[in-house]
């Protein structure tokens, strides 16, 4: 009778998966050159539990000791919307964390005085040069020149939140993970954003969006959202509605003509008018009509993952390849 021997590495595997991560994802994330064979050695595994620990923001104890594996984050307290489980969120919270911290390793430029600007300069600021309106494509860019990277992360284990403003080492971060091709990613960056240069993050607390929509009560949420709006549409309260229903063709010519006149990118204006009247299906449906009418090809997953390798030197780090995996690249 033989007694089958599990290596120093099935017994990380193990532990990893009790805390939602599959072997895959694992080991997608560890650096080219390793080889599970490195840890049968004392050095060697712990060497894989300090990468693995630091990788996931897992107690390191807890991965060499007999204790159950747990998380640890740089910030411990989160502000997240009513019905959402922090601990449901912990894996993607995880891995956003490891992006932004790879991602401001590789990115090196100054916060602006986050104090001295309102929604109301973002908007002057953009629409003063020479744009027809604040569309995605013009937010992203202002949030890098001002020193505040944005990371759509396409690999990240469900469930996942939509959004999240975090701060590590006293530097801002804003991560996007939605899938809509076109309009979405506009104001939940510009929500993200608000809650930002409103103060609601710092080293010890992150915003964690689980959805992000206009609709919400909590004062933190509708402040961002008032800062959202006036951003894309130059007021904080700006609701879309008409007077009998409109269907999508015709919902995009009138966004169209309503976003040329008042500088409003109507792709915003169609998903805002979907919110205020319950018609999300329909407003979609008219961000797709949009998309041809504008001949926008690019999807905003496509433009903020092009925009993120222009200002970030992904070849300079050591953990390359787990950011590439992060964030599809």
């Amino acid at each position: 009778m033989t007694t089958k021997t599990i290596s120093p590495m099935q017994t990380l595997y193990a532990k990893l998966q009790t805390l939602g991560f599959p072997k895959t994802t694992v080991k997608n994330l560890l650096p080219e050159w390793w080889s599970d064979d490195i840890a049968k050695t004392p050095a060697g595994f712990q060497e894989a539990s300090l990468i693995l620990s630091k990788y996931l923001s897992i107690r390191y104890s807890s991965l060499v000791g007999d204790a159950e594996p747990s998380f640890i984050f740089p910030s411990h307290k989160f502000k997240h919307a009513r019905n959402i489980q922090e601990k449901d969120l912990s894996k993607a919270v995880a891995l956003s964390s490891l992006a932004g911290r790879l991602t401001l390793e590789a990115y090196e430029a100054n916060v602006l005085n986050l104090k001295e600007i309102s929604a109301k300069n973002i908007r002057e600021t953009l629409l003063a040069r020479n744009v027809p309106w604040v569309d995605f494509n013009t937010l992203l860019d202002y949030c890098w020149e001002i020193g505040i990277p944005v990371i759509f992360i396409k690999n990240l284990p469900s469930p996942k939140m939509q959004g999240l403003a975090l701060q590590l080492h006293g530097k801002p971060v804003i991560i996007l993970t939605s899938n809509h091709q076109h309009g979405y990613l506009v104001f939940q960056l510009a929500q993200e954003l608000g809650q930002i240069v409103s103060g609601h993050v710092t080293n010890e607390e992150w915003v964690i969006d689980k959805t992000i929509t206009e609709a919400n009560d909590d004062n933190q949420e509708v402040a961002a959202n008032q800062f959202a709006l006036e951003i894309l549409t130059g007021k904080s309260d700006a609701a879309y509605r008409s007077e009998y229903r409109l269907y999508p063709n015709t919902l995009a010519a009138s966004a169209l003509s309503v976003g040329r006149e008042n500088k409003i990118d109507p792709m915003h204006i169609v998903l805002n008018y979907g919110y205020t009247n319950n018609c999300m299906s329909i407003a979609s449906a008219a961000c797709k009509s949009l998309a041809k009418s504008l001949n926008i090809r690019e999807s905003d997953s496509d433009i903020a993952k092009s925009t993120f390798m222009q200002y970030v030197d992904v070849d300079s780090l050591d953990d390359e390849k787990a950011l590439r995996h992060l964030i599809g690249m």
